[in-house]
């Protein structure tokens, strides 16, 4: 009995052995030494913030809540010392590379962007001044019209001071986008003035309904709590071309619009309901033969 706990163990161990010893990072001291070619600025923070959330929260969790995915083996808060005791470089081999559970990002995530995903894990480091810092967002509200005959929207925004008075919100950047059945699909942004105002020309390849009406959504990112601004029925954008089955007037035989399918569905169609009327009316005759004989 002794014997065989012992070999249980054995094997439970060359078993683990294998899922420890894989996690191992041998990292090339080349590629350990390579340091960002891209700026650590906060615009390239925020990009590797966006970068994070989509193809990394779901494992590694909220920075500094250590909170990871329950894997094997356990997922680094990128927060904690272990992380940022890796090097610029050995950031980026490990998630170009990938090991184990995590899988290599080299043809999924372009090359600068995993370099502003390196930005983003640095600045929970404490030797670095954080550029992005998570504070709660600011209070505020969106003003906005359009100038169809410019085809621009012009904006202006405020936000909330501790005094609950409103001021002008300078430098900001306001979302706007194009509202569609499926949801928002942005089309540029503009930034505020020290006046909180900014104005953005729609560009003229934008296209709306058939007609150019387009709905214009106009918002603030995530820093802010405010309600977006809905722009209804403005015309400043192209027609949309919608190719028309039918043209006006005309059905069938001179329509060169009509798809092959739809006609071949007629023609079944068509020719289906003549075969049952005529099996109806060779019924009818047959009963009415078969009474007069007896």
């Amino acid at each position: 009995m002794k014997r065989a706990s012992i070999t249980i163990l054995a094997g439970l161990l060359l078993c683990l052995a294998p899922q420890v010893n894989g996690q191992e990072w041998e990292i090339p001291a080349d590629q350990a030494a390579l340091s960002s070619p891209t700026d650590y600025t906060l615009d390239n923070v925020k990009r590797g913030k966006d970068i994070y959330t989509r193809n990394c929260l779901s494992c590694h969790g909220d920075p500094g809540k250590n909170n990871p995915l329950a894997l094997v083996p356990m997922p680094v808060d990128i927060a904690s010392a272990s992380m940022q005791a890796n090097s610029e470089g050995a950031l980026f081999y490990k998630m170009t590379t990938g090991k184990g559970v995590m899988p290599p990002f080299e043809t999924t995530i372009p090359e600068g962007d995993r370099w502003n995903l390196v930005h983003f894990i640095k600045n929970y480091s404490p030797e670095r001044e954080q550029l992005l810092v998570d504070a709660p967002p600011v209070k505020a509200k969106l003003l906005a019209s359009v100038n169809e005959a410019s085809g621009a929207v012009e904006i202006m925004a405020e936000f909330e001071e501790a005094n609950g008075t409103y001021a002008s919100l300078a430098a900001a950047p306001v979302i706007i986008s194009s509202k569609k059945a499926f949801g928002n699909i942005e089309i540029g942004q503009a930034m505020t003035n020290e006046n909180g105002r900014a104005v953005y020309s729609i560009p003229e390849d934008v296209i709306g309904d058939e007609e150019g009406y387009l709905t214009i959504v106009v918002s603030l990112d995530e820093n802010f709590i405010s309600e977006e601004v809905a722009l209804e029925k403005a015309i400043v954008g192209m027609p949309k071309e919608v190719p028309r089955l039918i043209k006006p007037e005309v059905l069938w035989s001179t329509n060169n619009n009509v798809s092959s399918w739809l006609l071949i569905s007629y023609i079944i169609a068509a020719g289906g309901s003549w075969v049952i009327i005529g099996y109806v009316i060779f019924q009818i005759i047959k009963i009415k033969r078969y009474s007069k004989s007896s």
